[in-house]
């Protein structure tokens, strides 16, 4: 990757656990930040504080993402080299889904103190952040994977979400790849997620495994349609100027100036913004399905629970090939961290899991998730059974242990 900048793993064998080169000029340029006014653009409150306005439930979710990041990435690399810090300095991502050692908090995140004995502007003490990442507890696989957002062959619907901007009325579902690590990851991390140090680097590696999926090929292509490709949005640069980028700029990252360390380079013949623009707009999922089952109403909290389906009035068929699909609606987190529930589809121990829902910290409030369930429910009877679980162990979060309410679920069919 000459003449690029390389995001690397935090956490690799030649540059250990806790402190490098790499994390220690990001810790002094986070202190930087910090101490800067909240009004200014380029202050680590400000930036944080871009995130209450992220499209979240759209396919723009994962562009905006990268836009952000880049911009904060500039926003850091600025102050580093200002301090005399090396000027090929990139933004490193926390690899936590490739297995228990990498799903621990990176260490240098969870030392109060820097090398120097100075503070460290990266840790962030217990009640701020979760008090079993500090004590090097890993994220569970429920979690840290990204196996089901990796698996999708769509961009839309799947990994990244349904077009447009999703209005009052009804709410949209989250991309698979927002679903899980992007939301289960920042509802561990709580209400402030955005206002911890390594909130950047979960960021990077949800931006790292879009690369990831496009890199697996066989038809895994970003949307061609203008509606997606021309969305524009602005942010600051390192003066504080504001600028702007558009989806289809940053989809290819061979436009920007980075890549992940592992990954192959994308060259401009492999630019994965192919024909088709002119194929007009796509309008998101509002389509009916036909209703096969459903429920009202369940309080989800430290214990799994369980909810049986009812057969629709009439009950409707799904035709033969049809997906069947679980809708959890109206569905409310307290706000407390760790607000992550796993989705199981059958009763008894042949419960398939089909989903995670996240509604702790900065994603709660007010959300609808849908899950392929087709093969979980495959020789199923009539009568269906959900299972909400806990996605963390006992004692992960501090007491008292998260809340949710799920307002219905529907079995259905398309």
């Amino acid at each position: 990757m000459e003449g690029r900048y390389v995001r690397r793993d935090v956490r690799t064998p030649e540059r250990g656990d806790t402190w490098d080169d790499t994390t220690l000029a990001y810790a002094r340029a986070v202190g930087v930040m910090q101490a800067r006014p909240p009004e200014d653009p380029t202050s680590w409150a400000a930036q944080a504080a871009l995130h209450r306005c992220c499209p979240r439930g759209t396919w723009f979710l994962l562009p905006w993402t990268r836009m952000q990041l880049w911009y904060l990435e500039r926003i850091l690399r600025a102050i580093v080299v200002d301090g005399g810090g090396p000027g090929d300095w990139a933004l490193p991502f926390w690899s936590y889904g490739d297995g228990p050692a990498s799903a621990v908090l990176p260490g240098a995140f969870a030392a109060p103190a820097m090398p120097d004995g100075s503070p460290n502007p990266l840790y962030r003490p217990d009640g701020e952040r979760a008090a079993c990442l500090n004590a090097g507890r890993p994220l569970p696989d429920a979690v840290a994977s990204a196996a089901r957002a990796l698996a999708a062959r769509t961009f839309s619907p799947g990994l990244g979400g349904d077009p447009g901007i999703p209005d009052a009325a009804e709410a949209a579902p989250p991309g698979l790849l927002e679903a899980q690590p992007h939301d289960t990851v920042t509802a561990v991390l709580g209400a402030a997620a955005p206002l911890d140090p390594v909130f950047p680097l979960h960021l990077a590696n949800v931006d790292r495994l879009w690369e990831v999926w496009l890199a697996r090929g066989e038809g895994r292509a970003n949307p061609a349609q203008f509606d997606w490709v021309d969305r524009a949005f602005c942010f600051h640069d390192a003066g504080g100027r504001l600028r702007s980028l558009t989806c289809g700029q940053v989809g290819d990252v061979a436009n920007l100036d980075y890549g992940y360390a592992g990954l192959p380079e994308r060259t401009r013949d492999e630019r994965v913004l192919k024909a088709g623009a002119d194929c007009g707009p796509i309008a998101a999922r509002r389509g009916r399905r036909a209703r096969i089952a459903g429920g009202e109403g369940i309080e989800l909290g430290p214990e799994p629970r369980r909810l049986a389906l009812c057969p629709a009035a009439g009950d409707a068929p799904a035709g033969a090939g049809a997906r069947m699909y679980l809708s959890v609606e109206d569905a409310e987190g307290g706000g407390a961290s760790g607000g992550v529930w796993e989705v199981r589809m059958g009763g008894g121990d042949g419960a398939a899991a089909v989903g995670t829902i996240a509604l702790g910290g900065a994603v709660a409030g007010g959300r609808r998730f849908v899950f392929d369930v087709t093969d979980a429910i495959a020789g199923a009877g009539d009568r269906m059974v959900v299972s909400f679980h806990p996605a963390l162990p006992p004692g992960f979060v501090v007491e008292p242990a998260p809340t949710a309410r799920v307002g219905r679920v529907a079995l259905t069919s398309a």
